[in-house]
């Protein structure tokens, strides 16, 4: 993935690869690569973002780009977005929150000592899961709650 990037001081324009990031060992994967320019806008307004996946719905197990799992299934992603924000930006966002109830949040402050959300404090939810011949649904991505607390 590329990112452009504008210095604030200089007004300089640089571009970077971006092959992984410093708390993953992994490449980034290839879905990422259907995100990238929303990705570096949002990182362009001052947000981290820190982990993210597209919103798939009944792709083939064998695409090349979003594709996982035994052959014949289909997968499904919720889109997702898990980053770090100023309090301001927090803020902001509560604000706009509002008028989008489908879009479930949880939202903890640095400290731990806020913890907002429209969804059940404890429960985890699937965010990725897929359907395939003769198998039960299989969940392999879930957001634990409980994990932003760590």
């Amino acid at each position: 993935m590329s990112l452009s990037v504008t210095s604030p001081a200089t007004g300089t324009r640089t571009e970077s690869k971006v092959t992984s990031l410093p708390w993953n060992d992994d490449e980034l994967a290839m879905e990422t690569s259907l995100l990238t320019q929303q990705l570096a806008a949002i990182n362009r307004r001052g947000v981290l973002t820190i982990n993210s996946q597209p919103a798939v719905n009944g792709r083939s197990s064998s695409d090349p780009v979003v594709g996982w799992g035994e052959k014949g299934g289909f997968v499904y992603q919720k889109a997702y977005l898990e980053f770090f924000c100023s309090p301001s930006f927090m803020r902001a966002l509560m604000t706009v929150l509002v008028d989008y109830p489908q879009v479930n949040y949880h939202i903890v402050n640095r400290q731990g000592t806020e913890n907002m959300t429209n969804c059940d404090s404890y429960q985890p939810i699937a965010v990725t899961w897929g359907v395939f011949p003769g198998m039960e649904i299989i969940q392999p991505t879930v957001v634990d709650p409980c994990q932003l607390h760590i």
